[in-house]
């Protein structure tokens, strides 16, 4: 058995988004040490109804390549230890101590699957006030 078998049950029918992502990511990161199965994550891109969430699979499947190549870089030990350090950080099924990101908040390092800040801050998606001054004509056109 592989190391995303041993993780993920293989026998599914219909997958949402996220479990799609988390998937695809944990596919990335097993083929990443060597364990590709293509035959799964195609399985997994073929159940996202449109191009931008099979795209957001594909990125998640790349982004679990990555990150295993610096796991590997962290973790003295063998791919399963890897493995697991990888899939269980970026998918938090188990509480791991907080990463210092090395810019010296207490906040958690972000990660590849959270949403960028532009889309998390309610002040981007909030109209603009109005200052009258802006919608007056401007003294040289009265």
């Amino acid at each position: 058995m592989s190391l995303y078998e041993d993780r993920f049950d293989t026998d599914w029918d219909t997958l949402d988004r996220e479990e799609a992502m988390e998937r695809a990511f944990a596919l990335g990161v097993a083929a990443a040490l060597g364990e590709r199965n293509e035959e799964e994550f195609e399985a997994v891109h073929e159940t996202m109804g449109s191009n931008y969430d099979a795209s957001i699979v594909e990125l998640a499947y790349q982004e679990g390549k990555n990150e295993a190549t610096k796991g590997q870089r962290e973790i003295d030990g063998d791919d399963a230890d890897v493995f697991e350090f990888v899939v269980n950080e970026e998918l938090e099924d188990v509480e791991q101590p907080d990463r210092d990101d090395g810019d010296g908040d207490d906040e958690p390092a972000e990660r590849a699957t959270d949403l960028p800040s532009a889309v998390n801050e309610t002040e981007a998606t909030d109209p603009p006030d109005l200052d009258p001054e802006q919608t007056e004509y401007p003294d040289f056109l009265e």
